[in-house]
């Protein structure tokens, strides 16, 4: 049973929703609030969603107890919600996204609300490949939400609905193979360039491999996101040198590299091991995942984590590159971010040591 503080409530309909709708369930929770109802009553209140709305509650009072500091504990039956909002409504209701989202499991791309009123979902699509019957179920979906859909840097699908769709959305994704993505917390959808397809490909395969991490970590859940992608050669079309974990093939095997980062600093990935065999990645990529949600404080992302266990490091002597750099001023301390590249340094070979690469 969740329970919600600072509640504000009211025995008359808030104006919140247009219509109301039976949630699938009955659902009981507490209210903790400053006002007290009666039992038996029905009352009206507003609860955020991980949709980004508020939604409105219909519930009758079960019982009220005091709870000190002139605050009572109000147990609530729900029954029913904004009709638009009638999913999003019973998992805030339920603490599903709380639960998901900070307890081992991801938060999923499922009905985030866009500056245009409608409602994003992502399609996880590893190595960003779809078949023509996944493309016409993606185009119907859409055409009954915004008419359009966006594509990913990250090589996912995202689709723009209403409101009424969400609660159908994944189902309908399912039927064709495919499934809602990870949003935050979790292994986010597998990048991967062309691969064999492509004739600088180095006798590996990207897309079957990314599809091969993708069937074995979808789904886990992380200290923070992290970001995996396969490039088939060192041209890096898949940018593996920005993302989390990236695999850069040579010569028929893999090289791992970690610590990447776009975003407004960029970082580039640091070399973890090399000659790793493509039938070894998937467990190799395992490996690394492991290490880091065993070791990554909550919210750390992994190449914060590589800076906090490399910053024992010694200082080095950059005296020469702050003169250099004092005459070139891009809005970026250039020799700060060479110190912080220093202790990632210094993280990776502590990594590398204890997984023995």
């Amino acid at each position: 049973m969740q329970t919600f503080e600072d509640v504000m409530f009211d025995t008359e309909a808030m104006d919140l929703a247009e219509s109301f709708a039976d949630l699938p369930e009955a659902i009981e929770a507490v209210i903790i609030s400053d006002e007290e109802p009666q039992e038996g009553e029905e009352i009206y209140f507003g609860l955020p969603t991980a949709t980004g709305d508020i939604a409105e509650i219909k519930a009758t009072v079960r019982s009220v107890e005091e709870a000190g500091d002139d605050e009572y504990r109000i147990t609530v039956l729900a029954i029913q919600a904004d009709e638009a909002l009638l999913k999003a409504a019973a998992d805030a209701l339920s603490g599903k996204f709380e639960d998901t989202a900070g307890e081992g499991g991801p938060m999923w791309a499922l009905g985030l609300k866009q500056q245009n009123n409608t409602y994003a979902v992502l399609a996880n699509s590893p190595g960003g490949v779809l078949t023509a019957v996944q493309l016409a179920k993606i185009s119907e979906i859409a055409e009954k939400g915004a008419g359009l859909v966006k594509l990913t840097h990250a090589q996912r699908v995202v689709l723009l609905l209403n409101a009424d769709q969400l609660d159908e959305a994944s189902e309908e994704l399912k039927s064709v193979g495919l499934r809602v993505g990870v949003l935050h917390h979790g292994i986010r959808n597998v990048r991967a360039c062309c691969g064999s397809l492509c004739r600088f490909c180095q006798g590996t395969d990207a897309i079957s491999l990314s599809q091969s991490i993708d069937d074995r970590l979808y789904g886990r859940g992380t200290n923070f996101d992290v970001k995996i992608a396969v490039s088939d050669c060192m041209r890096n079309c898949s940018e593996s040198y920005c993302a989390d974990i990236g695999l850069i093939a040579d010569k028929g095997t893999y090289s791992i590299v970690i610590g990447g980062r776009g975003s407004q600093v960029p970082f580039r990935a640091i070399k973890l091991a090399e000659g790793i065999p493509q039938d070894r990645a998937t467990d190799a990529i395992e490996k690394v995942v492991d290490w880091y949600t065993g070791n990554a404080e909550p919210g750390e992302r992994l190449h914060k984590m590589l800076r906090r266990i490399g910053s024992d490091m010694p200082e080095a002597d950059l005296g020469g590159l702050e003169v250099a750099f004092a005459s070139v001023d891009d809005g970026i301390d250039e020799v700060a971010r060479m110190r912080e590249q220093l202790t990632r340094l210094a993280g990776v070979r502590k990594m590398r040591a204890e997984l023995q690469f």
